[in-house]
Parts: C-alpha cells; structure tokens; sequence
C-alpha cells in the first residue's frame, strides 16, 4: 500500500499498520478515487458441441430431507448441446452410488458421452 510506505518514512508508532489499513478504508475520498475492488476471474471459455450428448455436465445436490424411498441427494445431469436436464434421486453421495445411477440413468439411454464435466 503505498499510503502506508509513504507513512512509514516519516512517522512511527505502535499499530501503525493497522491504523493506516483502517483510515484508508473509511476514507471517503480514497474510495471514490480509486473506485471498488474487483477481483480477478479466469477468462470464460466456449464450448464447441457438435452433436447432442457429446459433452454433458455432472453435479450433486444436497442433503435435502430424506425421502420415503431413503434418498436424500439429487444427481443431476445435463447435456450441453440440447440443455437437456435430468435430475436423479439417489441416498447418498458416494462414487460408486453416482457412477450406477449415471451407468442407469444416463449412459444405458444415449451412450457414453466424449466428455464429461463435473467438480
């Protein structure tokens, strides 16, 4: 910060730092100078789908209340071409619980897609 080297060459006492971090943060007229923070985020990407199901999107919902049959979790699905959504009540969110039900749901009805996004 260069408010605070610059008070750092003339003057000295406890807490310096931190007295410095606070007045430039409610002074008004440092603000309205150097306008709000932004943060940086990575540039987004686009996508090239040729053909439906060929890149689909994974993702996990939940816990949400348990239901009668015992599922607690929703596994939803969704295709990037057509934005065809599905959404899959499962019990829990293990691997191989996700893995049977996207083999079931998905996979046994349009194939295996060429890429497969999920976090």
């Amino acid at each position: 910060m260069k408010t605070l080297s610059k008070t750092r060459e003339r003057f000295y006492w406890d807490r310096l730092r931190a007295d410095v971090e606070k007045w430039s943060r409610e002074c008004h007229a440092c603000g309205a100078r150097k306008g709000p923070k932004t943060r940086t985020k990575g540039p987004l990407e686009r996508y090239n789908v040729g053909v439906p199901f060929e890149r689909m999107a994974l993702d996990v919902l939940g816990p949400l209340p348990v239901t009668k049959k015992g599922n607690q979790d929703v596994l939803v699905l969704m295709d990037y071409f057509t934005k065809w959504p599905e959404a899959i009540p499962i019990p829990d969110k293990v691997a191989s619980t996700v893995a049977e039900e996207l083999v079931r749901a998905w996979i046994s009805r349009y194939g295996v897609p060429m890429i497969l996004h999920s976090d």
